[in-house]
């Protein structure tokens, strides 16, 4: 039995990684999130699992009493840290102050912290454990307007570089982080609507269809990253 945990699975990338695990028998889903969509309230049940949290407040993220006892009958646990915010853009001085916190807690806090409860609660029958950060070039270039996003990203990668050094040793415990690149999104509404020296690129993506569909991607991140 494996079991996946995925947050930000309402739109984009984490509702086409659902679709994808949706169909396997043997896999048991986790969704994490302040908003699911009717499709996948409709579907809820013994196999997919719709948890409400606010992923910005710690004290609503799942604690690894509760992972545990979930887990109980796992031969196989995946953790993919898909949710993550873009905003705000703009110049550092002119950030909503509020805004700059909830991309420090989505984005950063909650992966460490999730990633903490959940190997906590990793059972001692389970023969693998998968933790996969999506990430972003942005993390590792300077983009106009961009601080709050990229500072998140390469923050949170290096806590994710850290843990895959500290199960360097362990055959049963993988850790990914992944940049899969634009796609068509809510996240590319966000960009477009902003103002920043670079958006042209990002429209121009949008105008000549250049975004690649989330379930493409999706079924790429699974098939590169997350098969045994």
């Amino acid at each position: 039995m494996r079991y996946v945990v995925i947050t930000g699975v309402s739109r984009g990338l984490g509702e086409a990684l659902l679709n994808q695990f949706e169909t396997d028998e043997d896999t048991t889903v986790l969704a994490l999130g302040r908003g699911f969509t009717d499709a996948q309230r409709i579907a809820a049940g013994k196999r997919l699992i719709l948890r409400h949290c606010e992923l910005a407040e710690p004290s609503t993220l799942p604690h690894a009493a509760e992972l545990s006892e979930l887990f109980e009958d796992a031969d196989e646990v995946v953790l993919i840290h898909n949710a993550a915010v873009v905003a705000p853009i703009g110049p550092i001085g002119d950030l909503d102050a509020d805004e700059l916190a909830n991309a420090v807690a989505v984005n950063l806090t909650a992966p460490m912290l999730l990633t903490n409860s959940l190997l906590a609660a990793l059972p001692a029958t389970a023969g693998r454990a998968v933790i996969m950060f999506v990430s972003s070039g942005a993390a590792h270039r300077v983009i106009d307007g961009w601080s709050a996003y990229s500072a998140t990203k390469r923050g949170a990668e290096e806590f994710f570089a850290h843990l895959a050094e500290q199960c360097s040793d362990d055959p049963r415990i993988k850790v990914e982080i992944v940049n899969p690149g634009v796609m068509d999104t809510g996240m590319q509404e966000t960009i477009r609507g902003a103002r920043f020296a670079g958006q042209q690129r990002f429209l121009d993506l949008y105008e000549n269809n250049e975004l690649p569909d989330p379930a493409a991607i999706a079924a790429r991140l699974i098939e590169e990253h997350l098969q045994a």
